[in-house]
């Protein structure tokens, strides 16, 4: 952070001098971008290399081994997101103070906590010796281009004093360790529940945390945190919360729920071949998370999204073999109440009668621009103490002030299943060789590390697993916190890998994921209890269903729809109970009783489809967003404090409580508003809701309601780390990233879609509109076609906003089309028509 202020506070000069600064800047910056066509000699390469280019800049990588693929991956990736790929190894070894000054350890002591570098470690360890070679040959290439450009680095290395260190395999292993951590919904959704817990008690709290429309709510589980101090967890868990949330600001989104897939069989495709779909869902950024990747050699050609720092697709396709995936929202984190004790100068925590030491580790973290600071991370035989976090100092409103020792009675303890080493990042590599469905079936069984809705598929056949590893509870579910002192509740091993759900028979003829629950409620492996939405799922389903066949447009307009299937559900429930709610309009003030009944009228005649141009679509986006606070905010209020902050994000994780109760639970207790003498039933609320929704858009949008529309109010907004770090920052830091936003960042642009839609545009129920999730790549794989893949990402394959390629991106992705990157010869060579040759050297690295 600490080199960013300097660049922008110079930017700031530079524009109230000149008036120019992006011009300057793209100048300054010029030698930072490498050309994309011509010849280089590099020294490392057995053979020459070909680097094609496609008008986005996507990379075609053409090698003549394997080996040197690897090599020359390392050195396009470097060129093309060098940032992001030290920003996640520096992540994941708690190491960002070192680049960003004090404002990052918070981040770093949560990250150290979490021993995210002892997991990579024990992930690599456990890896193949062709594993380790190939991560060894993409470093060697990052490090040739890390060689090659050290007088002209890109601008977020250009003014600071912290300058990358070589890479190395084990930096791979921490982009992987990041991605595990991203797909974890429940240690956040625990800590947040220490929160809600705190102000409504723990009978309360299952309202508040529903599991799906049709499962009853979890006052057993709940029952766990009776006779628990909630206040002094409750600040522990405040203090967590904000150091994972400014971790998720500064770099990696933590626990973002929502993506598409599914799989067509040929007997239920109009070409009598298999049909792949896919798009994953992740916080808008600057540069997006995916790069897009294609590799060839002569026995290999794969081509996907990836990760910046891991060197090969995670979701592709390679001429044989297309998979995606999704989250499936698994339970593999819990979190254990430790009761802690001072003996003998020593803290112990009690174990099934008998108080034990903690093991305790000395971790020490360098900032830039300050004193080195040492902490005491400690743990217990359930993990990670997660109150070493708070004896981070206060350095800013990203982490509220520690809480003082005396107040440690209780700590908690984290769980992960990703302690566990395995081969996955072996399973991984091996599944874009696989030459079939039954070969890549194989490779996914070695994937434990990571749980995901994987669909797969040939020409001829396709199918879905879960992978991933599960805990065997001897007690609970592990939605809540557990106690952690008498092993009631401690993991029993974890389910073996044919309890994972699957389909390989495809009997409907398709199969689907969206991160809902895709098994029967009584299922007998407890996979979660923090489901997504099951709009999406049953969205997928109909679509599947309306046809006897489907095509490659077919798929590629599933990904483009905005049809929320909630609408018809609340017309259902708006109907079922007129009367009520007709008598609940009438006795709101004169003034606001014709806004409501406009309000209701434009509802009821919506069609569902969330349209940025739609009036009825910004009625019914306001109304969810004052319905979430109407219901809601008295009892969880103030809206800038922790509680409300914590409940609003949840929205974005799982099945929420807004959308719950606009559907059901009338004998809820949250319907009555503790701020009015009177007792309020749901029908006055929705009343209330939609005489507030109306005026809103009369205020907000004007007085034609005709005119109103929905990408007024709910836009996209592809902002950069910097800009999401501004309001923890000092005033004249705040002014000089606002003067550099307009090269920086980009947007915004009216969005259509929201949470329930397969065109995602996820946005915090009850907060505000800003979009947060949306499909960060969108792929379609038609077998039957000349050129079976189809693929796009969410913004520029570059993360150097000097390059043409940063946001040239933006515009495709949000034209809802589909890009083909061909795998024919004559195809790859139209398609990919500007070409670098890197040419073996026994001289030193050259200078692009």
């Amino acid at each position: 952070m600490r080199h960013w202020i300097r660049v922008l506070l110079l930017g700031g000069m530079v524009l109230a001098t000149t008036g120019c600064m992006e011009g300057w800047l793209n100048k300054w910056l010029a030698d930072s971008v490498d050309a994309q066509t011509g010849t280089l000699r590099l020294e490392g390469l057995a053979a020459p290399v070909i680097i094609g280019r496609d008008e986005l800049g996507i990379p075609l990588v053409e090698a003549e081994s394997l080996d040197d693929l690897a090599f020359a991956t390392g050195w396009v990736m470097a060129g093309d997101r060098l940032a992001q790929m030290v920003g996640f190894t520096m992540a994941a070894q708690g190491r960002l103070a070192e680049m960003a000054g004090e404002v990052a350890l918070p981040m770093d002591l949560y990250s150290r906590t979490l021993g995210l570098r002892q997991i990579s470690e024990q992930q690599l360890a456990a890896g193949s010796d062709e594993l380790k070679f190939l991560l060894q040959r993409f470093s060697d290439g990052v490090n040739a281009w890390l060689a090659a450009h050290e007088a002209r680095m890109p601008l977020d290395f250009r003014l600071g004093s912290f300058q990358p260190e070589p890479w190395a395999p084990i930096n791979s292993v921490d982009v992987f360790t990041m991605i595990n951590l991203g797909l974890g919904v429940n240690l956040h959704e625990e800590i947040m529940a220490l929160n809600l817990a705190d102000r409504v008690g723990a009978d309360k709290l299952p309202w508040l945390v529903p599991v799906y429309p049709d499962e009853p709510l979890s006052f057993d589980e709940a029952a766990k945190l009776n006779d628990l101090p909630l206040p002094e967890l409750a600040r522990q868990a405040q203090a967590l919360d904000a150091a994972r949330d400014g971790f998720e600001q500064l770099l990696m989104p933590q626990g973002l729920a929502a993506s598409n897939n599914w799989v067509v069989a040929p007997s239920h495709s109009t070409t009598g071949q298999s049909l792949l779909a896919n798009d994953t869902h992740l916080l808008i950024s600057q540069p997006p998370m995916w790069m897009l990747l294609h590799l060839k050699t002569p026995a290999l050609q794969v081509a996907g999204v990836a990760v910046a720092g891991m060197p090969v697709p995670v979701i592709g396709f390679n001429g044989n073999v297309a998979w995606g995936a999704t989250m499936v929202m698994a339970d593999a984190q819990d979190l254990f109440l430790e009761q802690l004790r001072d003996i003998d100068g020593q803290l112990h925590y009690l174990a099934n009668g008998e108080w034990l030491p903690v093991a305790e580790r000395e971790e020490v973290f360098k900032v830039q621009g300050g004193e080195a600071v040492t902490h005491t991370v400690r743990s217990t035989r359930h993990g990670p103490l997660l109150d070493s976090v708070l004896n981070a100092p206060p350095i800013s409103p990203v982490v509220p002030p520690r809480l003082a020792d005396n107040m440690a009675r209780y700590g908690l303890a984290f769980s992960w299943t990703a302690a566990r080493a395995d081969n996955t990042m072996d399973a991984m590599f091996a599944l874009g060789r696989s030459q079939s469905l039954a070969e890549a079936r194989e490779h996914i069984r070695g994937v434990r590390f990571i749980h995901l809705n994987m669909v797969m598929a040939d020409r001829d056949a396709a199918g879905w697993q879960v992978t991933g590893r599960y805990p065997l509870r001897k007690q609970g579910t592990g939605q809540f916190p557990s106690p952690g002192w008498d092993g009631d509740y401690d993991w029993a091993g974890f389910a073996d890998f044919d309890q994972h759900p699957n389909d390989f028979a495809l009997e409907k003829g398709f199969v689907g994921t969206a991160n809902h629950r895709t098994v029967a409620a009584d299922y007998p492996l407890v996979l979660s209890r923090s489901w997504f939405y099951p709009q999406r799922g049953d969205r997928i389903n109909q679509l599947l269903s309306a046809k006897a066949k489907h095509s490659a447009e077919d798929m590629v307009a599933m990904q483009a729809d905005r049809f929320d299937r909630f609408v018809p559900a609340l017309q259902a429930v708006l109907s079922d109970h007129r009367p009520a709610l007709a008598a609940a309009i009438d006795a709101l003030p004169s003034a606001r009783q014709a806004p409501a009944r406009r309000a209701l009228a434009m509802l009821d005649s919506f069609d569902g489809v969330m349209l940025e141009d739609s009036a009825a679509a910004a009625l019914y986006g306001v109304f969810f967003h004052f319905a979430a606070r109407n219901i809601f905010l008295d009892e969880l209020g103030p809206e800038e404090g922790p509680v409300w902050q914590s409940f609003t994000r949840m929205t974005l994780l799982s099945y929420s409580a807004p959308q719950d109760h606009l559907l059901q639970r009338e004998d809820s207790p949250f319907w009555n508003n503790a701020d009015t003498p009177e007792t309020e039933t749901k029908w006055d609320i929705f009343a209330q809701t939609l005489a507030d929704a109306w005026a809103f858009n009369i205020q907000t949008l004007g007085d034609d309601p005709a005119r109103w529309a929905w990408g007024d109010l709910h836009t996209y907004e592809w902002k950069t780390a910097a800009s999401q770090m501004k309001p923890w920052l000092p005033r004249v830091q705040r002014w000089a990233i606002g003067a550099m936003e307009g090269y920086l960042n980009r947007g915004p642009y009216p969005a259509g879609g929201n949470h329930n839609t397969l065109n995602v545009a996820g946005a915090m129920l009850g907060r505000d509109f800003d979009v947060h999730s949306i499909p960060a790549m969108r792929m379609v794989v038609d077998f039957a076609a000349d050129e079976p893949l189809q693929l796009v990402n969410s913004g520029g394959q570059s993360g150097n906003p000097a390059s043409p390629h940063y946001d040239d991106g933006i515009d495709v992705w949000l034209g809802w089309g589909n890009r083909t990157l061909p795998f024919s010869e004559a195809g790859r060579a139209a398609h990919y028509a500007q070409r670098l040759t890197l040419m073996p050297s026994e001289a030193p690295a050259a200078t692009p």
